[in-house]
Parts: C-alpha cells; sequence; structure tokens
C-alpha cells in the first residue's frame, strides 16, 4: 500500500497515529486517488482525484454529526426468506468524536482555518451524473422555466448547490433564492433536497459497510468509498447551507 492510500485508510478510518505518523508537512495532507478504469474517467480531467485528508475528515464530520448521541449504526440486510444476510455495524459517536481529534490536530499543525464555506465543485463527478464543465438544469430548460414564472435566482440555486458548490449557494440563499421549488416536474417539493438526498441513505449505507470493514479495506476501492463519501458528506453540507435561515 502507497502512502497515499495508506492516509486515504488513515482519514477515512479516522486513524489519528497512522496520520501523526505519515504526516509532516503540510503537503503531506494532499493525496492523489486512482479513478478507475473505464467510464469513471470520462469525468475527470486526469488520472487521479486531488484532495486534502482534511476534506476527508470533514466530509466525514458532515455526514456524521447527526448520529453523535447514538452507539450504534448499522447496515442490514435480509434475503428473501427474511434470513439476515448482512449486519454490518459502527459506533457513530465513537467515530464522531475521532474524526474531530484528527481534524483539530491536523488543524492546530499547521494553524489551518477550517470553518470557511467551501466550494466542492471540482469534486461532483464522484457523484457520477455530471461532467465537471456541466450544469443540472440546462439551458432550455432553464429558459422554459423562465417562461413558466420560476426566479432565475432559485434556478442558480439548483446548479450551484447540485455540484456542491457552498459559497455561491450560501450567498444566493442570502440574495434570498428559494430552494423548495421543481421547475421540472412542477410537484410541492423542492428538486434541489431530491437531488442531494436521493443517494444520501444508499451511500450512507455503503460507508458505514466500508468502515465496519477496516481489517479487509483493499487498495482498489479508495475511488468508490471517496465516492459515498462526497454524496454522503457533501450532500449534508450544502442541504445545512440551503435550508438554514439566514
Amino acid at each position: 500500500m502507497n502512502k497515499d492510500t495508506e492516509l486515504f485508510k488513515a482519514s477515512f478510518y479516522a486513524d489519528l497515529p497512522v496520520i501523526k505518523r505519515l504526516v509532516k508537512t503540510e503537503s503531506d495532507l494532499q493525496i492523489k486517488i486512482p479513478i478507475k478504469e473505464g467510464d469513471y474517467a470520462l469525468y475527470w480531467n486526469g488520472n487521479f482525484v486531488l484532495i486534502s485528508i482534511l476534506e476527508v475528515l470533514n466530509w466525514s464530520a458532515f455526514g456524521f454529526y447527526e448520529y453523535i448521541e447514538e452507539n450504534i449504526l448499522c447496515h442490514r440486510m435480509f434475503d428473501t426468506n427474511n434470513v439476515q444476510i448482512l449486519n454490518d455495524c459502527i459506533n457513530p459517536s465513537e467515530y464522531y468524536k475521532n474524526i474531530l481529534n484528527c481534524i483539530e490536530w491536523i488543524c492546530n499543525k499547521f494553524s489551518i482555518h477550517n470553518y470557511h464555506l467551501k466550494d466542492y465543485s471540482y469534486y461532483s463527478p464522484l457523484s457520477r451524473f455530471l461532467f465537471d464543465d456541466e450544469e443540472y438544469l440546462i439551458d432550455d430548460e432553464i429558459v422554459e422555466a423562465l417562461k413558466d414564472g420560476f426566479c432565475q435566482i432559485d434556478l442558480d440555486l439548483i446548479n450551484v448547490a447540485a455540484k456542491g458548490n457552498g459559497i455561491a449557494s450560501y450567498e444566493l440563499i442570502k440574495k434570498g433564492a428559494n430552494y423548495n421549488i421543481d421547475p421540472l416536474d412542477y410537484t410541492n417539493e423542492s428538486l434541489i433536497i431530491n437531488i442531494l438526498e436521493s443517494n444520501n441513505s444508499f451511500h450512507m449505507l455503503r460507508t458505514i459497510s466500508y468502515l465496519s470493514h477496516k481489517e479487509s479495506f483493499r487498495i482498489h476501492e479508495p475511488y468508490e468509498v471517496l465516492s459515498s463519501l462526497y454524496q454522503v458528506g457533501v450532500g449534508n453540507y450544502i442541504l445545512d447551507i440551503i435550508t438554514t435561515k439566514i
């Protein structure tokens, strides 16, 4: 296992002793995650995802903070005869505390201010539904939505939020953007909330399973693990931004 993979594993599992052993300078925080072969490469300019282990930890914190008072969180599956075939469990409270300890150590060691808003657009291909130069609502859909009376600022919010841009999302909300619209299907539900939540539960279950099998972590898995963590962590991060009253 190379150093980048070892650091990714340590950050994902919030293993502070390993992080302390491997991180000596601030540049050590930056790691490269190889992109999976096949269609995945179409979404990226290059052969790897460049990310800081601090962001890996941030995404984990965003994804699990709501479970800080729970001692067990499981991914369970049953077959057609109602026989349990999967029972992957973690202690989310303990995991979250370990995450915070890692974040605190990194930020203190390198004097990093970790509380400013983040733009995670670069990582949006991890969700595998947008190329890095695409928008969720395309031009024709925006034109039709404007004709139907929707506001440009609300449509812009859908696009920046879907790509994980916390900075732009916050600015639009501050200017009065309304997230509670559906310009595609005209339902009473929020399109952007449905986008962000659509895969959240599935990828949370996958993340739980990854976390519960540290001993069997395989070298070829980091991209898939990061993809699930992105959709759980950044999804929750953007949801918090757009639904919190300013």
